[in-house]
């Protein structure tokens, strides 16, 4: 009776397969263990390792041709701002004559123009910053991908000046898009809904400014800071989500800043994930009380 291949002392955080049981530290079976996790076709990892978009995109390098670079969602979640989740398609671009068929786990993007290369994060090539920014919004709808420029702006992940200079005397496809997108970015946003909300209501040509994240003061004190503003007309705009009255003490602090915006004269708008999911509720709502302000 053959001997059992004894399980190895220690393991790297992310491996081939087929390499490791090529120079003999696994055998086939061994790969089929619970003790291993398949991340992607030969792409494996210890189960003590946390399995997160990172450990994908680490394991995906490992199978991406040579010239591909980490970008996109998938690099921002790499540099700490999370649009991606473990098992989600992880996004490489690559000169477009190079771009071939990708395997399962990977989404590769072609580029007519360089520079692609910006670097190494834990080992895994990655793009520069304006090329991810590109890649965060493109074939992405508006407010999509508007939220996510969002949340890597407010992070810091990129320069919006730099990235609407580099977006300039662009021709590829959807460059026109994501010019829009880069102008609509803010990296005040407090949160994804608020700036699917904030762009709906700025592409509706409201006829004013709307201000993400402003402070409303009285008197020389602190209110309130609220989601969004039309400053000049005093009118808040506040994002509820679901979890919004569902807890006592929460809907108590609600109505008191609701009482201190209507002291200091301030109209507030409730805009709820219904209201978002009605295309033309919010935007209603806030015309209506443009009106009332106007009338």
């Amino acid at each position: 009776m053959a001997a059992k291949t004894p399980w190895p002392e220690a393991l790297p955080e992310v491996f081939l397969g087929s390499d490791l049981v090529a120079r003999g530290v696994l055998t086939r079976r061994q790969l089929r263990s619970d003790r291993l996790r398949r991340l992607m076709t030969d792409v494996y990892a210890p189960r003590w390792v946390p399995h997160d978009h990172g450990l994908d995109c680490r394991g995906a390098s490992l199978v991406a041709p040579g010239s591909a670079r980490l970008t996109g969602r998938s690099l921002a979640t790499a540099l700490g701002v999370r649009l991606r989740d473990a098992g989600d398609a992880v996004e490489f671009v690559l000169p477009q004559a190079e771009r071939k068929q990708p395997r399962g786990g990977l989404q590769l993007r072609g580029a007519a123009r360089g520079p692609l290369s910006g670097g190494l994060w834990r080992g895994v090539p990655v793009t520069t910053r304006e090329r991810m920014a590109f890649d965060i919004a493109a074939r992405r709808p508006v407010e999509d991908g508007v939220a996510d420029l969002d949340a890597a702006l407010g992070a810091g992940l990129f320069d919006r000046r730099t990235f609407c200079s580099w977006l300039e005397g662009r021709h590829e496809d959807d460059v026109v898009a994501v010019r829009e997108m880069a102008s609509l970015s803010d990296g005040r946003a407090g949160s994804r809904p608020e700036s699917r909300l904030r762009v709906r209501l700025v592409r509706a040509s409201l006829g004013f400014a709307i201000e993400p994240q402003h402070v409303v003061t009285h008197l020389g004190r602190f209110v309130a800071r609220v989601d969004l503003a039309v400053v000049e007309l005093r009118i808040a705009i506040e994002y509820e989500g679901s979890w919004h009255g569902l807890i006592a003490d929460q809907l108590a602090r609600d109505r008191q800043r609701l009482d201190r915006l209507r002291e200091a004269g301030w109209i507030v708008v409730h805009v709820t994930a219904d209201m978002m999911r009605e295309r033309g509720m919010a935007v209603d709502a806030v015309r209506r009380a443009i009106a009332q302000r106007t009338a």
